[in-house]
């Protein structure tokens, strides 16, 4: 049987999926962002309900034979630094699927519906982040401007990479 990997748009009417499998992102993130979990258990999230609700934002589900194994979140403006068109601001994919490729599967679906200019920005402790898509660009030749920095989380000041990068329709037809 033959592997069904698709992107599903995440909308109000499944916005609960999405709000668990956020909070399992932001566990795994705790290592990088040093985030801690608050009184109910539960890591403290901002309002994630623009995700859905704003049209300049494209949240997708990441599904694997109509199962639910992770997300890809993009944005545009005026989400997104003057000189960039969109980011992707989360990626997330179970442990369970990951060595799959369904990451590099999903971020070449949303390159195809999106072309432009792109900022994608990481942890730089996360190896696993910056190895993926160090790895992904470079398998489509597309030429990155690398740029280090730093974001304060709680109190916390940590390294960041961004990468920026165009994808054209053309590049992706090869």
């Amino acid at each position: 049987m033959e592997e069904k990997r698709e992107i599903q748009q995440i909308t109000d009417n499944n916005k609960e999926q999405f709000v668990n499998l956020f909070n399992y992102y932001l566990y795994e993130l705790s290592v990088y962002s040093q985030e801690d979990i608050g009184p109910e258990g539960t890591f403290d999230m901002e309002d994630i309900s623009p995700y859905y609700r704003d049209v300049r934002l494209y949240p997708y589900f990441i599904k694997l034979n109509e199962k639910i194994v992770g997300f890809i979140l993009v944005t545009s403006p005026p989400y997104v630094a003057e000189d960039v068109d969109y980011s992707v601001q989360e990626l997330f994919v179970l442990p369970k699927y990951r060595g799959t490729n369904i990451a590099k599967d999903a971020v070449m679906q949303i390159f195809k519906i999106f072309s432009g200019r792109y900022d994608v920005g990481m942890f730089k402790s996360n190896v696993r982040a910056v190895k993926f898509w160090t790895k992904m660009l470079s398998s489509l030749d597309i030429p990155v401007v690398v740029e280090e920095g730093f974001i304060e989380i709680k109190g916390n000041v940590i390294q960041t990479i961004g990468m920026k990068f165009t994808v054209s329709d053309m590049k992706l037809r090869l």
